[in-house]
Order: structure tokens, then sequence, then C-alpha cells
């Protein structure tokens, strides 16, 4: 029994030597191969290139390729404004002649006499209005769009507004401004009824 361990403790003393040189060894060989200088391999120290997180103060600061501006120019103010439907200067409800059917050729009639100085013959406009912020009075063919709708109230409503109240255009001193026809009952609303039908007409 005594032999027996003697011969296994002998063993062991003898193993223990080879096992942990041949498991040094491996280690060497696989992270040095045959470098001596053990450069290589997959424990060697591994290199990192710094990155910096932050520029450089010699780059020069990112810009923008133009300033941003969050408040509207004149020129964009008015263009945001511009799906408004024109009103006149002077405030006022519609008169009773959306309520009555006009009548066309009538309209024609009372247009020539009382419109076409200043909107000229058909409403094609051209007349000059020294002061005027536009220098011509506004044609009425073809109509502003925006005074143009698909429902024949509203649109006779828009124009009748500018009959029954008059309008002074923007300028510093326009020279010729609309009357309120409606208003000083220069003539029926029958008669205004008449020329709005007629203005309609001009612009199907």
């Amino acid at each position: 029994m005594k032999r027996d361990f003697k011969f296994w403790l002998t063993l062991l003393a003898f193993s223990l030597p080879v096992c942990a040189a041949m498991f040094i060894g491996s280690i060497y060989f696989f992270n040095c191969g045959v470098n001596a200088d053990c450069s290589r391999g997959f424990l060697a120290p591994v290199i990192h290139t710094p990155m910096p997180t932050l520029l450089p103060a010699t780059l020069p600061a990112a810009t923008l390729s133009g300033p941003i501006d969050f408040a509207l120019t004149p020129t964009q103010a008015q263009a945001s404004s511009s799906d408004e439907v024109p009103e006149p200067s002077v405030p006022g409800q519609p008169g009773a002649a959306v309520n009555l059917n006009g009548d066309a050729k009538a309209g024609a009639d009372l247009f020539k006499i009382h419109c076409a100085t200043c909107h000229g013959q058909a409403g094609v406009g051209n007349i000059p209005n020294p002061g005027s912020g536009d220098g011509t009075v506004p044609a009425l063919n073809p109509i502003d769009p925006l005074l143009k709708s698909p429902d024949l109230k509203v649109f006779a409503t828009n124009i009748d507004l500018f009959i029954q109240h008059g309008s002074v255009p923007e300028g510093p001193s326009p020279f010729r401004t609309m009357p309120g026809w409606g208003d000083k009952n220069a003539i029926t609303q029958q008669q205004i009824a008449d020329v709005i039908a007629y203005v309609i007409s001009l612009n199907k």
C-alpha cells in the first residue's frame, strides 16, 4: 500500500511540472507565434487610435447655407394673406339686392351709365387712377379671382359689398374712389341686383 502511494506521488510530482510547461508553452505559442518579440497574437496589446469627441478648435465652425429667419418678410406676409377675399374699405352688411333676381341685360345698360367711366367698357379696366397703389381702377372682366365663387349667392355678396358701401383704394391720394351706391340710395336695390347679374355674366 505504501509502495503504491509513493509511486503515484512520484508520478504526480513529475507530471505537474511537465503539464505546467506545456500549458505555458501553448499560451506563448498562440500569443506570440514564432516571433521572439511577441509582437502579434490574440493576447498582444491592441493599439487604439484616439478619436476625439469634440471638433478640434482649429477646424472652422460649422455654418448653415444661409440665415434662418422665423419672422415673415413683407412679401411672405402678403402671400400668406393673399387667399383672403377682398373687402371694401368701408365696412357694412350685404344689401337687399343679394336676395333679388337680377337681370343681366338691364344691368349692362346700368353699367354703361354708372360704371364704365371707371371700370371701362364691359369692365375690362385699364382706367388710370393716379395716386392709388395699383395706378389703375380694378378690372371687373376678369374680376379678381378671389371674389369669384361657384356659389352664386356668395359671388353676388362679394360684389354687393363694394356697390352698397363703396371703397377707397390703397394709395396716398387716389383720384378715383368707389361710391357707396346703396348707402347713398343713388340707385335702387333692384338695379344693384341687375348690375351684379351683369358682372357675374362677364365672369362665367
